[in-house]
């Protein structure tokens, strides 16, 4: 009995090459296992997001930004975001609503016509 490669792609949901491809023997390469250039930062970021640090962030960039300039961080603040995401201890401290905003909002103030500008 032949397979039918159309059918059986429509019934999965791939392409009829993606099954042509697997019914030919093809085996998906293993994820490597690639250690993190932010690994070796962990215990810092963790000293910093622990209740005993003096310091508070509130964004994961500010984060980044600090690590970078006073640690010698070397990665993207994509990738800092990604790996706070992955580690679940990390992002808990994030995921806190520990914003604060102000209760007044902005302050306005008038000044007398012609003393500033505002240029686009």
């Amino acid at each position: 009995m032949k397979i039918n490669k159309s059918q059986l792609a429509r019934d999965l949901g791939v392409d009829r090459r993606t099954i042509d491809k697997y019914l030919n023997g093809f085996i998906p390469k293993r994820k490597r296992d690639k250690p993190s250039k932010i690994d070796a930062y962990y215990q810092i970021i963790s000293a910093l997001l622990s209740e005993d640090s003096k310091q508070q962030f509130y964004y994961r960039r500010v984060l980044w930004q600090y690590l970078k300039d006073n640690h010698g961080l070397d990665g993207s603040a994509s990738t800092f975001k990604a790996y706070i995401a992955r580690t679940p201890e990390l992002k808990a401290y994030f995921d806190e609503d520990k914003i604060i905003t102000s209760p007044k909002g902005a302050a306005r103030f008038e000044t007398p016509a012609g003393k500033l500008a505002q240029l686009d």
